[in-house]
């Protein structure tokens, strides 16, 4: 399938308006099966990134579920009992809460503690202990008319999360086309051949920002700037201030280890819909479900084809996940993700196009291929979860077969 480089031709104004021949050109590359796979299902920014530096929001969602904190719940306790403090963002007089097989509702809330004051039993049920981890989940909300006037409102925010362009710079030496061209090229053709082999190059770099990407500030102390990529942007906390998604798989990557993170993401509030991994990785994959000795083949002695099953969805308890691959994401790394919350788009009046450039000599022509691109995953910490300590996994299936009726 040809590489898109992708949204530069969104752009008319007479910088970046795209060059009939690069535009043309970059339909024709083809690379690897694998290779800028993450770069290209990249969707267009809602607005064109207009400075070197971007931000990139996520909007906070309240937590629905959550934990008894440290210390437990005593059965007969009614004050300062400890919930995860997440959830005790959310919660507020009047809030009815399931915790094992009681429901309580909430008297007050003490968010600085992370602690809350309940009316027990109030499912009129009996009073039970409560360990440390124990989940809590809201069922709804019980308040009387005199309570309305103590009822907190919680709202959204937003949190801000800065990440900067990167220039993508290839020199092309034109003095190559008039030897093109004399040995039978038309101009056209030279012309195409040299902005092909720049923009494979080119190519190259992109896919691997797209994914591998650091964020670099030139303001501090750096004399580049450079844009964070997906696998940076889903592990960046920004010095604590911003929440992100990770699961530890530590050693071989199983389907049940799998399933776990992608639960963790779906219990934040998220919805992916897609898992990025490495073909390595997918070979593991490709052993899940696979693996079960009850899933049969039927043999057929007329079918002589080799080959075997692959993995290209996963369903999770009835969501259905694409498994795609990319050759730059690292083996021990798996990305899960929400499709359209990824997005790269290139700076406006910067956009990828043909540039002449400086010569050595009067007698030698040069041209680059250059812009700025800069990469956007919104909703971190929500939608998006990344695994990490991947060191292996299984890859042999095992089978059970019956002849074909």
């Amino acid at each position: 399938m040809p590489f898109e480089f992708g949204y530069y031709t969104e752009f008319s104004d007479s910088v970046t308006k795209a060059d009939p021949v690069v535009a043309a050109v970059a339909k024709a590359i083809e690379l690897n099966q694998w290779t800028g796979k993450v770069y290209e299902s990249m969707g267009a920014p809602s607005a064109p990134i207009t400075s070197k530096e971007y931000e990139v929001f996520t909007r906070s969602k309240t937590a629905r579920v959550g934990a008894v904190g440290t210390g437990g719940w005593g059965a007969s306790a009614t004050t300062a009992l400890p919930v995860s403090a997440d959830f005790a963002k959310g919660i507020t007089l009047g809030t009815v809460l399931e915790v094992g097989e009681e429901a309580v509702i909430v008297k007050s809330v003490d968010r600085s503690a992370n602690t809350i004051s309940v009316f027990r039993r109030g499912d009129g049920g009996t009073a039970a202990t409560h360990a440390v981890s124990d989940p809590i989940r809201v069922i709804g909300f019980a308040g009387s008319d005199t309570d309305l006037k103590d009822v907190e409102g919680y709202h959204e925010k937003t949190a801000a999360y800065r990440n900067y362009v990167q220039s993508v710079f290839e020199i092309i030496d034109w003095t190559l086309h008039g030897e093109y061209m004399r040995k039978g090229m038309t101009d056209y053709q030279a012309k195409a051949t040299l902005i092909r082999e720049a923009e494979i190059r080119v190519a190259g770099n992109l896919s691997m920002m797209a994914v591998n990407g650091y964020k670099v500030d030139a303001q501090n102390g750096a004399t580049r700037y450079m844009s964070a990529g997906l696998l940076r942007q889903l592990a960046d906390t920004a010095g604590g201030t911003r929440e992100v998604l990770t699961y530890n798989v530590n050693g071989d990557l199983t389907e049940a280890k799998l399933l776990a993170a992608i639960r963790q993401c779906f219990l934040a509030g998220g919805a992916p819909d897609t898992i990025w991994c490495s073909p390595t990785v997918k070979t593991y994959i490709n052993a899940f479900n696979s693996a079960n000795s009850s899933l049969a083949i039927n043999a057929n002695k007329d079918d002589h084809g080799a080959g075997g099953l692959y993995v290209d969805h996963l369903d999770f308890e009835g969501n259905i996940l694409a498994v795609r691959v990319d050759a730059a994401i690292p083996d021990g790394k798996v990305a899960v993700v929400k499709q359209e919350d990824l997005k790269k788009g290139w700076l406006e009046g910067d956009g990828l196009r043909l540039v002449d450039e400086p010569s050595p000599s009067s007698r030698e022509t040069r041209k680059s291929l250059q812009g700025s691109v800069g990469f956007i995953v919104e909703n971190v910490g929500l939608n998006h979860i990344l695994l990490t300590g991947i060191t292996g996994g299984t890859t042999e299936r095992v089978y059970t077969t019956k002849a074909a009726s």
